[in-house]
């Protein structure tokens, strides 16, 4: 996540997840087996969801590379003391990310407007880095919006 990969966190999980699938039966009783895990896509997300949100700001932190973009995602009721608060917090924390650095995202709700985010970071030179988060979203003028980032 944008600052939290610069600002927030301050390490990585090295351990390897574990592929999780989920069992879905449709209306026709038939059973199909979806493989859950993260998402190396890097969607552009949106407004419309908890999950849109988190994308949109990831994508606005390593594809846009602006703070003004990941800023614009963050709920005015934020903590002012947190640093992805500050567009120019959100920028230093993108200068510290290589160019061309690519990502994917495996986000799980908690509960409502609560998500563990685990992403991980792949910079152009290799593997990089994974980072957890427990990210809260709140809905500002029918729009979703980052509330908190944490570690987790």
């Amino acid at each position: 996540m944008a600052v939290a990969a610069a600002v927030l966190l301050s390490g990585g999980d090295s351990e390897p997840d574990t592929p999780v699938t989920d069992t879905i039966a449709s209306s026709s009783t038939v059973t199909t087996t979806v493989a859950a895990g993260p998402d190396c896509s890097m969607p552009t997300g949106d407004q419309n969801s908890g999950p849109g949100v988190i994308a949109a700001f990831e994508h606005a932190y390593y594809v846009q590379r602006s703070g003004a973009a990941a800023h614009a995602l963050v709920s005015p009721n934020a903590p002012a003391s947190a640093p992805f608060t500050v567009e120019a917090n959100l920028d230093a924390g993108i200068a510290t990310v290589p160019a061309g650095t690519t990502y994917c995202l495996d986000i799980d709700p908690m509960r409502t407007g609560t998500y563990t985010l685990i992403l991980t970071e792949n910079g152009p030179n290799g593997p990089g880095t994974q980072y957890r988060q427990r990210i809260t979203t709140d809905q500002v003028d029918g729009r979703y919006v980052i509330a908190a980032i944490e570690q987790a």
